[in-house]
C-alpha cells in the first residue's frame, strides 16, 4: 500500500473515531448541570442547597418555503420563520432543612420541574412590491401601488411545570 493512500486511510479513520466518540454526547436532547455550591457551606451557618438541571440543545427545524399569492410578485412571506424545537430539562433544587431549636433534621425541601418540550418559531417578514402584476388594461405594463410591509411575530409553545414539596 501507498503512502498517500494509508495516509487518507489514517484520515478517514481519525474522522470516524471523532465522529463515533462526539455523537453519544449530542444525541442527547440536553447536557447535563450540576451547579456546585459546597463552598458555602463555610459562609452559611446551614448546609448548602444542591442545584441540578440541564442545559437545552436547540434543534433548528426547516423553515417554511415561500408560497406564490395572486396578484403579488414577491413571495409571502418574503423572509419564512425558523422553527427550533426542544426539551426543557428537568430540574431538582434540594435544600436540607434542620429544626432550629434541636437541630434535628427534618428532611430537604425540593423544587422539581420535570422535562417538558418546548417549540419556538423566529419573526418572519412580508413586503408588498409597490408594482402589480402587468395589466392588460396598460398594455402589459404594471400599475403602480402602495409598498406594504409586515412582521410576523415571534412564538414560543411549552407548557413548564414545577412542584415544590418535602422529601
Amino acid at each position: 500500500m501507498k503512502l498517500t493512500k494509508r495516509a487518507g486511510l489514517a484520515a478517514m479513520m481519525t474522522c470516524m473515531a471523532t465522529a463515533a466518540a462526539v455523537t453519544p454526547a449530542a444525541a442527547g436532547s440536553s447536557v447535563p448541570v450540576v451547579v456546585p455550591l459546597e463552598g458555602l457551606d463555610a459562609a452559611l451557618p446551614f448546609e448548602s442547597p444542591s442545584v441540578s438541571t440541564g442545559v437545552p440543545i436547540p434543534m433548528p427545524g426547516s423553515p417554511g418555503g415561500p408560497r406564490h399569492v395572486a396578484g403579488s410578485l414577491t413571495p409571502s412571506p418574503l423572509l419564512p420563520t425558523l422553527p427550533v424545537t426542544t426539551e426543557l430539562p428537568s430540574t431538582l433544587l434540594k435544600a436540607p432543612l434542620s429544626d432550629p431549636i434541636t437541630d434535628e433534621k427534618l428532611g430537604s425541601a425540593a423544587v422539581t420541574s420535570p422535562s417538558s418540550p418546548l417549540r419556538a418559531e423566529s419573526p418572519g417578514a412580508i413586503l408588498k412590491a409597490p408594482l402589480t402584476p402587468p395589466q392588460g388594461r396598460l398594455f402589459g405594463l404594471p400599475a403602480l401601488t402602495d409598498p406594504q410591509a409586515g412582521l410576523l411575530a415571534p412564538t414560543l409553545h411549552g407548557s413548564p411545570d414545577a412542584n415544590l414539596g418535602l422529601l
